[in-house]
């Protein structure tokens, strides 16, 4: 199918295993956190990430624990605070809408895997505007290979209506 088609560019397009099609980012990111956390897991926002990600947050069962805005020492103890459930995710806007500033993902990353969790990065302000390619922040800074989770968009710099995840 024509929808099909356009999911499996996407996941080519951004080097990823599979895509899935929303109508917009902010349905991805409402329902990608409560299909995946359960109450056994954790999941990190930054406190200044998009609406869309912390009401998406606000929907599943998952604990839920907010660092300071790009502060990596607070990540660090959030993410040792949450050693205790079975799933951790770290997740972050990858350029906030708001500022400009630029997740430092070289360092979330890190920490991500010093500490066995998963990286969620939302790339809806950054897909065809950050990187060599328009692939967004983690092509930009180079960890494409050591993010998890991206949500992105057809919308903003590609012109479209519809987002992905």
């Amino acid at each position: 199918s024509i929808h099909k088609d356009l999911e499996e560019k996407i996941a080519r397009f951004h080097q990823r295993e599979d895509a899935i099609l929303y109508a917009s980012c902010f349905d991805a990111n409402a329902g990608i956190f409560e299909a995946l956390l359960t109450p056994e897991d954790a999941v990190l926002s930054d406190e200044l990430n998009h609406a869309s990600i912390i009401d998406g947050i606000r929907l599943c069962k998952a604990n839920k624990y907010r660092y300071k805005h790009m502060d990596m020492q607070d990540l660090e103890a959030k993410l040792q605070e949450a050693q205790k459930h079975r799933l951790r995710l770290v997740a972050t806007d990858g350029a906030f809408s708001m500022d400009g500033d630029i997740a430092p993902l070289r360092e979330i990353c890190q920490l991500a895997q010093k500490y066995d969790a998963l990286v969620f990065i939302d790339e809806c302000h950054a897909t065809g505007f950050l990187g060599p390619n328009g692939r967004g922040t983690d092509e930009l800074l180079g960890v494409m290979d050591k993010v998890t989770i991206i949500n992105s968009t057809l919308g903003k710099a590609l012109g479209g209506a519809a987002g992905e995840g």
